[in-house]
């Protein structure tokens, strides 16, 4: 069971990585203002997703150690998608910032 978890969470991480990659084509492709404020929409929109997931899970519980750790987990979590997209974001902003070679 154990191996199933970290299992997935490691496939997690390979598809925001992947993601990611994706992510960053896109932006070196396109080098429109508007993909890029679709994309921070949508990265808006995640947070909020991850946000009230993580806020029902809170109210879920009378534990304070429950609570306390979700808290923890949604930092966690946060953290995590921050980073990854902050990679990206360092090298979409280096790709858009080359001069083109035309």
């Amino acid at each position: 069971m154990a191996s199933d978890t970290k299992a997935a969470w490691e496939q997690f991480q390979k598809d925001m990585k992947t993601l990611g990659g994706q992510l960053h084509r896109q932006y070196r492709s396109t080098g429109d203002e508007t993909a890029s404020a679709d994309v921070d929409r949508s990265l808006e929109k995640l947070r909020q997703a991850a946000e009230s997931v993580f806020n029902s899970l809170e109210a879920a519980s009378r534990d304070p150690e429950v609570k306390a750790g979700t808290r923890q987990a949604a930092r966690s979590f946060g953290a995590a998608l921050a980073e990854t997209f902050r990679e990206v974001g360092a090298e979409i902003d280096k790709a858009l910032r080359k001069p083109s070679a035309q």
